[in-house]
């Protein structure tokens, strides 16, 4: 950001000294000083609303970072414990965090909230923890059809938005690149349970 002060509006040679000097002189210095005091205070309450702080959360409302070096981060978990799944729907909402938990204890279907904007990537892996009784009613998943299933997701035939994973422990990563239009869903591992 540049800076608004003028300081060339202040007459450093003012007054003159040994000589009689007008008092417009005065006020137009003045005038000018109070002027970029007031441009100087305005610049620093912006500079203040809009820092990024360093011992607060920070909200850049969708703005663009460039040319930065990211070291020792990471990425929320949603949610901080384990979650049961009790009446077989699961919202996953983006704005919660990239990395989402839940205990999966019968049929459940999927939804997926706040994907961020078209032409900027949105992902989010899912950790399940599938728990059922060894028998063909083990839990199912169904995930919206606007999910493109990649052909290394467990016990899914590639056409159908039901899954049946089997009972393991399955990590699953959804990727899109324009606001959840289409979602590329990939499996990053299992273990059996």
């Amino acid at each position: 950001m540049t800076s608004a002060i003028v300081s060339a509006n202040v007459d450093g040679t003012y007054p003159v000294a040994g000589q009689d000097n007008s008092s417009q002189g005065f006020r137009d210095n003045f005038t000018a000083i109070k002027n970029n005091f007031t441009t100087a205070a305005s610049e620093i309450t912006t500079l203040q609303n809009y820092k990024a702080p360093t011992n607060a959360t920070a909200d850049f409302n969708g703005n663009v970072i460039t040319r930065t070096v990211f070291k020792d981060t990471a990425e929320t978990v949603y949610p901080q414990a384990v979650a049961t799944n009790t009446d077989g729907a699961i919202t996953i909402n983006y704005e919660n965090g990239h990395y989402h938990i839940y205990q999966i204890t019968r049929d459940t279907t999927f939804t997926f909230l706040n994907w961020p904007a078209t032409g900027t990537a949105g992902r989010i892996i899912l950790d399940l923890d599938i728990i059922g009784d060894g028998s063909s009613a083990d839990p199912t998943l169904t995930f919206p059809s606007a999910i493109i299933k990649a052909s290394n997701v467990t016990g899914n035939d590639g056409t159908s938005d039901v899954i049946n994973p089997g009972l393991r422990r399955v990590l699953y990563e959804f990727l899109t690149p324009n606001g959840g239009i289409t979602v590329l869903m990939h499996q990053l591992g299992h273990h059996y349970i």
